[in-house]
């Protein structure tokens, strides 16, 4: 006589577990149990199982034996729409029934729940030889916790092509991947504790923003992985140090780009092996350039010399150049790949290097000592100078014997064209190469020493090697905010156009420094182009766009046709019924800012930066507004993400989502980002919401 019902039927269903305390126990020790899996992975996964049996998934089950007693369970989870995960399956060894004679009934009341394929990682060898028996197949194996699995799969109904699954499985998996990174560099922020930790945080977005673009023109895959997992490990990295080289930390992440590709490992680590390699290949340049002989060697060009005529400025043209500027400067990476010759070739940079004046040997009638003193890497399209570095990649000192003829030579420098006839007039110089040069806030370090900021005359011809800091809040004086304003940001203004308390905005303020107050975005004049929540680093941005008027159809025909790409899972948004677009035409306004302009010092949730933006008389964004700004944003930087504020959109696999827009190196992106209500959201991240129009 059958003593126990199925687990799987129509009847005994049950659509949500919520286990008692005596029951999570006993999961517990199930889990603790099994013998056949590894005690790492049990450790890792015993909370776990229990959130996931209480996650409302259809295939849940607790299994009991002939006294009501738990005996086992099986945990699943949704990753793609219509497929389950079988995440965890465990049971004691006396269950009291015949599980092996039920799987065939699980089999059907999944395909009767609608699930086309059911698949798991097999981390139980006995139980991965039974489940093969009942049609499941080995894929592939992956690496997981520090250890291979097998991932099996079974199909249930065929809907869709073996490489459309593999596709979505893989991106399901990597966006999961992803959240548990973010939760992680979350996790390390939080290390620091309240007092430091907004330092701590805006250190570490400062040199992220200044590895990205280099990192992202690179040629290297640098996409959503590889740069949360390097905030994570900058965040590691000042757990324990207090700055770090950003140049040497650039050359070290493209000499091993994989490094990125995963959380393990430490960026001291990193940094270590690079300067090992680097010193190497130096040595093994020397080898081989004693053992070529010194031969014919092309001249560099020489740009200019110091006035006191015993430097000049050259321009290195080739690959021997930049090796022999290796030999000669100790360890520096210019010459010890070809990195940078492809980014001279690419257009990007220019590599410069003030040298000695060679002089006339008197016995041997050669010109003699034609050695580099300093090397300098000048960005092309910033207009920067990237580095400048000594022997030994030491940087600049104020006691240098040659300080004055650097700056002269950094002078004359803006007066010289490239090769496109554009004038080498850098608007700055990486601070991180400037930092044996301490400038005091509100100072300017000229060619003739440290001034006030109020004594410089901005339009006189003295070079400006570096500034001090100079914010501007609302105990500056408006005067000293004009000049300041017009010193870093080249902005034009009078004192009586600038405002700090939305009191203070008329219609002829130009400039607005100060918190986003409830309703602020009503009281702003249209025409307003300055806006700060910070000067000068935090500017939010204003533009229009034109949304309506389109159907789905035609947005996604007109995005194919600009060679727009479109994610599968964006294309599945589009599809949900909630995607709608207007009837008419009309123009929104657009307001561009991060979850650290609305006034969170840390992470956000979804909710609460919905909640916030709406206080200050915003308002979420139709749907259609992510595609309509896909189209019109089309000079949008190479890896800049902005996230559209919406309503969320189920995705292909039920999880909501909102659109966002992205370029990387294949192109213009419209994807999506998953966004349930109390996902954390990182101070930096960027987001679009609508202007919400004035009642009168």
């Amino acid at each position: 006589m059958e003593k126990h019902p199925p687990i799987y039927t129509p009847e005994n269903k049950e659509t949500h577990l919520s286990l008692s305390e005596t029951q999570k126990t006993a999961v517990r020790d199930i889990t603790l149990g099994i013998e056949e899996v590894d005690e790492m992975v049990k450790e890792l996964a015993v909370e776990d199982v229990i959130r996931t049996l209480e996650n409302g998934h259809p295939l849940n089950k607790l299994i009991t034996d002939q006294d009501g007693e738990i005996s086992g369970y099986i945990a699943c989870e949704d990753f793609i729409f219509h497929e389950a995960y079988i995440k965890y399956f465990g049971t004691t060894k006396s269950t009291g029934r015949s599980l092996l004679s039920e799987i065939p009934a699980f089999l059907e009341y999944a395909k009767s729940e609608g699930y086309t394929t059911l698949n798991f990682h097999g981390w139980n060898a006995r139980l991965n030889r039974i489940l093969e028996r009942f049609g499941f197949s080995r894929l592939r194996t992956d690496s997981m916790a520090g250890m291979h699995v097998n991932f099996y799969e079974k199909k249930l109904v065929e809907e869709k092509s073996s490489e459309e699954v593999e596709k979505e499985r893989i991106e399901a998996f990597e966006q999961k991947y992803i959240t548990q990174i973010n939760k992680e560099y979350q996790k390390t922020l939080g290390s620091f504790g309240d007092e430091i930790r907004p330092e701590k945080e805006q250190m570490i977005n400062q040199i992220f923003e200044t590895l990205r673009p280099r990192l992202e023109s690179s040629g290297m895959e640098f996409n959503e992985r590889q740069k949360i997992i390097l905030k994570l490990k900058l965040a590691r990295f000042f757990q324990k140090e207090e700055s770090i080289d950003v140049n040497v930390l650039l050359d070290a992440i493209i000499e091993t780009p994989k490094f990125i590709n995963i959380d393990k490992g430490g960026l001291s680590r990193l940094l270590e092996i690079h300067i090992q390699k680097t010193m190497q290949k130096v040595a093994e340049l020397r080898k081989e350039r004693a053992e070529i002989g010194e031969g014919d060697f092309n001249p560099y060009e020489a740009l200019f010399q110091t006035p006191s005529g015993d430097y000049y400025m050259a321009r290195l043209l080739n690959m021997p150049h930049l090796e022999d500027e290796s030999l000669n400067m100790g360890t520096s990476c210019v010459g010890t790949s070809d990195h940078y010759f492809k980014e001279i070739v690419n257009g990007n940079i220019e590599i410069l290097s003030l040298r000695h004046v060679p002089k006339i040997n008197p016995k041997t009638q050669k010109l003699e000592g034609d050695r580099p003193v300093i090397t300098i890497e000048y960005d092309l399209k910033s207009k920067t100078i990237r580095q400048m570095k000594k022997y030994d990649d030491e940087y600049l000192m104020p006691d240098d014997s040659y300080y004055r003829d650097v700056l002269e030579a950094l002078k004359q420098l803006r007066t010289t064209k490239t090769d496109t006839g554009e004038l080498r007039d850098f608007k700055k110089i990486n601070e991180n190469e400037l930092q044996n040069f301490a400038v005091e806030d509100y100072h300017i370090l000229t060619e003739n020493g440290e001034v006030h900021f109020k004594d410089f005359n901005p339009e006189s011809d003295v070079f400006v090697l570096k500034m001090g800091r100079m914010d501007i809040n609302s105990h500056t004086p408006k005067e000293d905010a004009v000049k300041i304003m017009y010193l870093v940001e080249r902005i034009t203004v009078l004192p009586e156009q600038i405002a700090y308390t939305a009191d203070e905005i008329t219609e002829n303020t130009k400039a607005y420094v100060g918190q986003l107050e409830p309703g602020i975005f009503q009281k702003l004049p249209e025409n307003l182009e300055h806006v700060y929540t910070s000067f000068p680093e935090k500017k939010i941005r204003r533009e229009s766009v034109e949304i309506g008027g389109k159907t789905k159809e035609q947005l996604i025909a007109e995005m194919e046709a600009a060679h727009i790409n479109i994610s599968d899972y964006a294309k599945s948004m589009m599809e949900n019924p909630d995607f709608v677009t207007g009837k008419n035409k009309e123009e929104a306004t657009l307001i561009r800012l991060t979850v650290a302009d609305l006034g969170f010092k840390t992470s956000a949730t979804t909710d609460q930066i919905y909640e916030r933006a709406q206080t200050l008389g915003l308002e979420l964004c139709p749907p259609d507004t992510g595609p309509n700004y896909r189209l019109k944003y089309k000079d949008q930087p190479l890896n800049e993400w902005i996230r559209i504020g919406m309503k969320q959109i189920a995705g292909s696999d039920g999880d909501p989502y909102v659109f966002f827009l992205e370029r990387d190196d294949g192109g213009l992106w419209l994807g999506n980002r998953w966004a349930i209500p109390d996902f954390e959201w990182d101070p930096g991240n960027r987001f679009v919401f609508r202007l919400r129009k004035s009642e009168s």
